[in-house]
C-alpha cells in the first residue's frame, strides 16, 4: 500500500514507495488527498532543527567509545579506558612504576621505565585532545549541513 511523508513545505508530499516529491496541484495530489479520506496518516516532517539535534545527541557516545578505543604507542597497544587512565595518573603521581612493568591491552607484561610510562600519558593526552577536537569540528559540521548530510551523518574520523 502505498505511504505519504509530510515535508516542511505544506504544499508537498513524499510518496514512500518510491521518493517521488508530489506538490499539491498535481494530478498525484489527489491520490495523496484520496488516501488521506480512507483514514490513513502520513508520517510526520522532520525539521532541520531535530535532525541537527539527533546528530548532535550521537556525539557523546562516539567520544566515548574513541577513548576507551585504546592507543597504539611504543610497539604495544595500550588500555585507555578511564579506569586505565587513572591507574597511569596513580602511578606518575605516586612517581612509580610498580614492578617496573606496565601491562598492555593484551595483558602483556611490559618493562617499563617512569620516563615511558611519562610518555604513554602524553600519547594519551595528545589521543584525547585529537578526539575532542574531532568532535568540534563535528559540532561545527552538523551546523550547517544539509537535510540530505544530515539524514545520513555518521560521527567518526575523515576519510583516509
Amino acid at each position: 500500500m502505498t505511504a505519504y511523508k509530510l515535508t516542511q513545505n505544506t504544499d508537498v508530499v513524499i510518496r514512500l514507495e518510491d521518493g517521488t516529491s508530489i506538490p499539491r496541484g498535481h494530478r498525484w495530489w489527489d491520490d495523496y488527498e484520496a488516501w488521506i479520506a480512507e483514514g490513513n496518516t502520513p508520517e510526520m516532517a522532520v525539521g532541520l532543527d531535530s535532525l541537527r539535534d539527533q546528530a548532535l545527541a550521537t556525539l557523546p557516545g562516539w567520544e566515548l567509545t574513541e577513548r576507551a578505543a585504546s592507543l597504539d604507542h611504543a610497539s604495544h597497544r595500550w588500555r585507555t579506558t578511564p579506569e586505565a587512565l587513572q591507574d597511569i595518573r596513580d602511578a606518575l603521581l605516586a612517581g612509580i612504576v610498580p614492578g617496573n612493568v606496565w601491562v598492555d591491552a593484551d595483558r602483556a607484561a611490559v618493562p617499563t621505565t617512569l620516563a615511558q610510562l611519562q610518555q604513554l600519558w602524553a600519547a594519551c593526552v595528545t589521543r584525547g585532545a585529537e578526539i575532542y577536537q574531532r568532535r568540534l569540528a563535528m559540532e561545527s559540521d552538523i551546523a550547517t549541513m544539509t537535510r540530505e548530510q544530515l539524514e545520513s551523518f555518521v560521527p567518526g574520523w575523515p576519510a583516509q
